[in-house]
């Protein structure tokens, strides 16, 4: 076939894919947001049918004859494109082929049926406190992605390392392993000084009215860029992004959390993701699989980007003082700038992840990567798992779990499949804080920050790293901004610098 002519197939056969991932998230935000619990069950079945129609697209003959024509091979998956944009969709659509190829349609519309029914029961088992209600499906999920795994895996992978390379392409347990290995020590010791601290955070901790906390979130959204006429925001359970279309990315956050900051950092970390999906929807790439982030690391990257280090500054902070003093001035009644600071970076141990500080974060990270990789492996039962959940709290965070509400039940993760997950939330904090080292050396991002002027800091992202969709991977993206490989003590140095002494004001 001739090479254009195989490249135009490619690419509209690649926009169906989309188009068709697009109604599966349109079916997904429903069953998390208002379907009724019964209706799972046939839920499960039309998302099973839909990922048999994806993998039938993306695995199928015509793909692989295509993709021959393209010279794509494991040695140059972007085969023989012409530019960046030809190169990127042709290493794409290889990498899924090759991976899918090994799974038939029936396997993976069984896999996308039980993790969608995994949803439900999840639900039902964290709302009764009982991972007994959970465990059954969850064996299911664990044999099902064990069977992915095997099919995925190449030569010198482990069964986990091909879980990890869906979601990180090239990294490996090894890597991940060396990454975490060398955060730990600096990680923990903040840990135990911070604990030392006497931080009054009480009045974060109090009610707040949440239509005032609705105006809040808004207000930051905006501020950040948030294009809500390709967007908008609702409430769910489990805080999330999602691209329902080229022009429809929501958003979801939750007024239940302990301290009111819980839910303005959720709006913030959410939003840091919906940039990103706005942004890489453009031009050509606009309806295409580059229109997304590069990886899902560095998507996690710009949302704990912008919620931590952007998020919890104190310029930052000091910018949204007056806002927050003007719409809860009770709450605020006698708190300072440097206390509300203060209290906002409180490092403590806590049960759950999503409500962790910045320090302790990765902590809850090492806990799950640990114990999942270890179900991978087949060291650890299903039955085992809130015992040992409960271990390594103690070991790394010094809780002691009361609850598998607080524990093992807290996360959607394993519930939906996604195993091999979890460390890219770490990454994304280790790409993110030597990407904002990166963006300071050509922006005053203090002086910005402290006057509410987004827009510069915006504008870089957003050129440098959002736009760029999936044109280059995770590793060759931070080469190109960086000059420099994935390094984490940019992470633990940020970390120090603003934490070793005391957490100055």
């Amino acid at each position: 076939m001739d090479r254009q002519k195989a490249f135009d197939r490619l690419e509209e056969i690649d926009r169906q894919i989309v188009m068709i991932s697009h109604v599966g998230a349109v079916l997904s935000w429903d069953q998390e947001l208002y379907a009724p619990a019964k209706a799972s069950s046939e839920r499960g079945r039309e998302q099973g049918w839909l990922a048999s129609e994806m993998h039938a697209l993306s695995c199928g003959s015509e793909m692989g004859d295509l993709l021959a024509s393209l010279d794509a091979s494991p040695s140059k998956p972007e085969g023989c494109g012409r530019n960046d944009f030809e190169k990127a969709l042709i290493r794409i659509r290889f990498k899924e082929w090759r991976r899918g190829k090994r799974l038939s349609d029936e396997v993976v519309r069984h896999i996308s049926e039980v993790t969608t029914e995994g949803y439900s029961v999840w639900l039902q088992a964290r709302e009764a406190n009982e991972f007994g209600l959970f465990a059954p499906k969850l064996k299911e999920i664990v044999s099902l992605t064990r069977d992915k795994a095997e099919a995925w895996k190449t030569d010198g992978q482990s069964l986990y390392d091909a879980l990890l390379d869906n979601y990180e392409s090239g990294i490996t347990t090894r890597d991940v392993d060396m990454l975490f290995s060398a955060v730990k020590p600096t990680l923990v010791s903040l840990v135990a000084r911070s604990q030392q601290l006497l931080v009054d955070d009480s009045f974060l901790k109090v009610p707040y009215d949440v239509a005032l906390q609705e105006k809040l979130a808004d207000k930051v959204m905006h501020d950040m860029g948030f294009d809500f006429t390709r967007g908008l925001k609702a409430v769910s359970a489990h805080p999330f992004t999602s691209a329902l279309g080229i022009e429809d990315v929501r958003i979801t956050t939750r007024y239940t959390d302990p301290s009111v900051m819980d839910s303005f950092y959720s709006t913030v970390h959410e939003s840091g993701h919906a940039l990103y999906e706005q942004w890489a929807s453009n031009g050509r790439q606009k309806g295409t699989s580059i229109s997304g982030g590069a990886s899902y690391a560095m998507h996690e990257s710009q949302s704990r980007l912008w919620e931590n280090i952007i998020g919890r500054s104190r310029p930052f902070l000091s910018h949204y003082y007056p806002l927050f003093k003007s719409l809860f001035p009770s709450q605020f009644e006698g708190v300072s700038l440097d206390r509300f600071y203060q209290a906002v970076n409180k490092v403590e141990r806590s049960y759950i992840r999503t409500n962790s500080d910045e320090v302790s974060y990765s902590l809850h990270i090492m806990l799950r990567y640990e114990l999942e990789k270890r179900m991978i492996e087949g060291t650890l039962g299903v039955d085992e798992i809130p015992e040992a959940w409960n271990a390594m709290s103690k070991e790394l965070l010094g809780l002691d779990v009361p609850s598998c509400a607080l524990g093992c039940l807290q996360d959607v993760h394993w519930a939906t499949g996604d195993i091999g997950y979890f460390p890219t939330y770490a990454l994304g904090n280790f790409y993110g804080a030597q990407i904002w080292a990166r963006l300071n050396e050509e922006i005053p991002s203090a002086s910005l920050l402290e006057k509410g002027e987004f827009g510069p800091i915006v504008s870089w992202l957003g050129e440098h790293v959002w736009k760029q969709g999936m044109l280059y991977e995770s590793k060759d993206l931070l080469y190109r901004l960086t000059g420099k490989g994935l390094d984490a003590s940019y992470f633990t140095r940020y970390l120090e610098g603003k934490y070793a002494g005391g957490l100055e004001s």
